[in-house]
C-alpha cells in the first residue's frame, strides 16, 4: 500500500462490509448482514421462513400460533412479551422469527424447583431467529428453565440475539438437536442472578447416548460478557465448532468444558482477562483441537494445549478472522463488542431477514483480496438493495405512491416516495439511485426512498428496479434528477459517474487522540489527553496528518486486517474502492470511521 499527499494515491481493492455507522461522536448500532457459515449451511442447508407467508405479531398469543404452525416468516414489533411458566412457545418447520428493535421476550420468575419456565424452544426443522433479545429472570441456582433452546429441532441459525440472566441457563442445544449455527449473540448475567451463571450447555446428560453423532454446532464471532461464570459452552458428544468468538467475562471460572466424548475445535478466539480458556474437565472428551487463540491476562489455563489434537474437521469451509497479534485481537474483539445482540435493522430497513446462505465466509487476508460473501450483503449506501418476498412464476412490478418514477430533487432533500408491488417473484433489487435513497422491501411492496446526500453529484440517475427469483424478470425504470442545493443549474449526467472520487463533495473531519492505553475503542470525542491526529473522509479517500512514526492499520466490520503501514512521512491518503464503515486504528487508538 502507497501512501501520498497527492491525489493519486494507490487504490485498495477491498470488499467492505456495509454498517449504518457515521462519524460522529455516537455510533449508531446497525450491524453488517453477513451471510449464514458453519453447520446450519449442511444438510440442505437452512432457510427458514423464506418463500412463506409473511405475517407481523405484537402479543403472545399470535407469536406462540404462527410459531408453532411453522411456515412462516414473523416479524415480531417491539415491546416486551412475558412468556407464563410452564407455557414455552415451541418453534415448528420452517419458520424464521425476526425481531424489530426492541422486541424483548421475557422469562417469568418461579423460583421453584423443576418448574419449566424456558421462554422458547426450537423443536422444528429449518428454523431461523434473529435480532431478539431474551431476558431471564435472574439465574438462582433452581433447576428451572432456560430462555432459550434448540431442543431436538434440526438446521438451525440463531443469529444476532441478546441472552442474559436465564434462570437455569442462557440457551442450551439438546436431546439431538443437530446442524446448529449460533452467530454474533451476546450472553451475560445482571445483578438480577446471584448464582449458577452458567451459559450454554450442548448435551444435557452424560447418559443420553443417543446423542451420538448429533449435537453438530458452530459458534462464531459470539460474546461471553461479564457475569457469566462457566460453560461457555460445555460440550457432551457433539462436533462443535468454536471460533473467532470474544470471551471476557469478569467472572469466569472456566470457559470452553470439554466433557464426555466431546469433539471440540477451539480456534482463533479472543480470551482476556479469563480463567481456563479450556477446561478438560474429566479428560473423557474425545478430542479438542486447538490453535490460533490470542491470550492475554490469563488467570488459570491454556487454550492452545492440545492443540496436536486430532479433532473433526468441518465439512463446510468457514474462513477465520487472524487474531495472531495484539492489533489484529482487539479489531475483532470491537467488532464483536459492538454489533454482537440484537443490533440488526428493522425488517425493511436494509437487511434481509434471510440472507443467502454461505457455506464460505471471506478468509481471513492481510492482502487487499475482496470478499465474495459481500454480494449476500445489502447496502444501503452502494445504490442497490434486495430482499425477499413470496413469488414463483412469472414477474411484474406495479408502482404506486403519490412519488413520480422520474423526478427532480434538491442535494439534501428528500424524494418523493413512490414503490412497486412485486409478484410472481421471490425479491427485487435497484441499481442507479443516488447516494442517500435507497430501495427495501416491505412485506410485498419494494419503496424507493430517502435524502439525497448533500454530497451527491447534481445530474440524472437513470435507475433501474429489477425482480429476482422469477421464471422471467420484471424490470422498471426511472430517474432522479439531483439539483444543486443552492440552485444554479445541474451538472450533466456524466458527472454522476465521478461522483464518487468528487473532491470536497463528502468530507468530514474528526480528531482522535492516542489513548495511554490500547484497551477499548477511542471514540470520536477523544480523550482528555495525549497525541492528536487528524482524519479527513473525503470522497472515498481517508486523509491522516500526524500519525508520523506510528502504525496505521485498516480493517472491516468483522475484524479482518487489509493493509497495515508504519507512518514515515506526514499527510498521507488511502483511496478505497467501495463506501462502507472501517475499524481505523493509529498506533493505539481505534476509531470508526464512515467512507461514503
Amino acid at each position: 500500500m502507497t501512501h501520498t499527499s497527492s491525489k493519486a494515491a494507490s487504490t485498495l481493492a477491498i470488499a467492505a462490509f456495509i454498517g449504518a455507522t457515521a462519524a460522529t461522536s455516537t455510533f449508531a448500532v446497525t450491524a453488517p448482514d453477513l451471510p449464514m457459515a458453519g453447520w446450519a449451511t449442511q444438510n440442505g442447508g437452512t432457510t427458514g421462513g423464506a418463500g412463506k407467508t409473511v405475517v407481523t405479531v405484537s402479543n403472545v398469543s399470535d407469536l406462540r400460533k404462527y410459531a408453532e404452525a411453522g411456515n412462516y416468516t414473523i416479524y415480531v414489533k417491539p415491546g416486551t412479551y412475558k412468556v407464563p411458566s410452564k407455557s414455552a412457545i415451541s418453534v415448528g418447520n420452517n419458520v424464521t422469527i425476526y425481531g424489530y428493535q426492541g422486541a424483548v421476550l421475557e422469562q417469568t420468575l418461579t423460583n421453584n424447583t423443576n418448574e419449566d419456565n424456558t421462554v422458547m424452544t426450537i423443536k422444528g426443522k429449518n428454523v431461523i431467529l434473529r435480532n431478539l433479545t431474551f431476558k431471564g429472570a435472574g439465574s438462582i441456582d433452581k433447576d428451572a428453565g432456560d430462555c432459550l433452546h434448540v431442543d431436538g429441532g434440526s438446521n438451525v441459525w440463531l443469529d444476532h440475539l441478546d441472552v442474559y440472566d436465564g434462570e437455569d441457563g442462557n440457551l442450551d442445544v439438546i436431546n439431538g438437536a443437530n446442524y446448529v449455527t449460533i452467530s454474533w449473540t451476546k450472553f451475560s448475567y445482571t445483578s438480577a442472578s446471584t448464582e449458577h451463571q452458567f451459559s450454554n450447555l450442548i448435551g444435557n446428560s452424560d447418559s443420553k447416548t443417543s446423542d451420538r453423532g448429533k449435537l453438530k454446532t458452530t459458534l462464531h464471532h459470539n460474546w461471553w460478557a461479564n457475569g457469566v461464570k462457566e460453560r461457555m459452552p460445555r460440550v457432551r458428544y457433539g462436533q462443535v465448532h468454536v471460533a473467532n468468538n470474544l470471551f471476557n467475562s469478569n467472572t469466569s471460572s472456566t470457559c470452553v468444558r470439554a466433557a464426555i466424548e466431546a469433539d471440540l475445535r477451539v480456534e482463533n478466539n479472543v480470551f482476556i482477562g479469563v480463567n481456563k480458556p479450556i477446561d478438560y474437565y474429566d479428560g473423557k472428551h474425545t478430542a479438542v483441537a486447538s490453535t490460533g487463540n490470542f491470550l492475554e491476562n490469563i488467570k488459570k489455563g491454556d487454550a492452545n494445549a492440545d492443540k496436536a489434537s486430532s479433532a473433526f474437521k468441518p465439512s463446510y469451509s468457514m474462513g477465520l478472522t487472524d487474531v495472531s497479534t495484539q492489533s489484529k485481537a482487539y479489531a475483532l474483539r470491537d467488532s464483536i463488542t459492538q454489533y454482537a445482540g440484537a443490533t440488526l435493522p428493522n425488517p425493511g430497513e436494509g437487511t434481509s431477514v434471510t440472507p443467502v446462505s454461505s457455506s464460505s465466509v471471506a478468509a481471513s487476508s492481510s492482502s487487499a483480496k475482496s470478499s465474495s460473501s459481500t454480494g449476500n450483503l445489502t447496502s444501503s449506501s452502494s445504490g442497490t438493495s434486495s430482499s425477499s418476498v413470496m413469488g414463483g412464476g412469472e414477474a411484474s412490478l406495479t408502482k404506486h405512491g403519490s412519488g413520480s418514477a422520474n423526478q427532480s430533487v434538491a442535494q439534501g432533500q428528500a424524494i418523493a416516495e413512490f414503490y412497486y408491488t412485486v409478484t410472481g417473484a421471490t425479491g427485487a433489487s435497484v441499481t442507479g439511485l443516488p447516494d442517500g435513497v435507497t430501495g427495501t422491501m416491505q412485506g410485498s411492496d419494494f419503496h424507493i426512498a430517502g435524502t439525497v446526500s448533500a454530497s451527491a453529484a447534481a445530474g440524472d440517475y437513470k435507475f433501474t428496479v429489477t425482480t429476482t427469483g422469477g421464471s422471467s424478470n420484471a424490470t422498471k425504470s426511472g430517474t432522479i434528477t439531483v439539483t444543486p442545493a443552492n440552485g444554479s443549474t445541474a451538472a450533466s449526467s456524466s458527472s454522476v459517474a465521478k461522483s464518487s472520487s468528487s473532491e470536497g463533495k463528502s468530507s468530514s473531519s474528526v480528531t482522535v487522540e492516542e489513548s495511554s492505553s490500547s484497551l477499548g475503542t477511542t471514540s470520536l470525542a477523544g480523550i482528555a489527553s495525549g497525541t492528536h491526529f487528524q482524519v479527513e473522509t473525503v470522497g472515498r479517500s481517508i486523509r491522516i496528518a500526524g500519525a508520523v512514526g506510528k502504525t496505521v492499520a485498516l480493517f472491516d466490520m468483522q475484524g479482518r486486517l487489509f493493509a497495515t503501514e508504519a507512518v514515515t512521512q506526514d499527510n498521507f491518503e488511502m483511496n478505497l474502492s467501495r463506501s462502507g464503515s472501517y475499524i481505523l486504528r493509529i498506533g493505539k487508538s481505534t476509531t470508526r470511521i464512515q467512507v461514503k
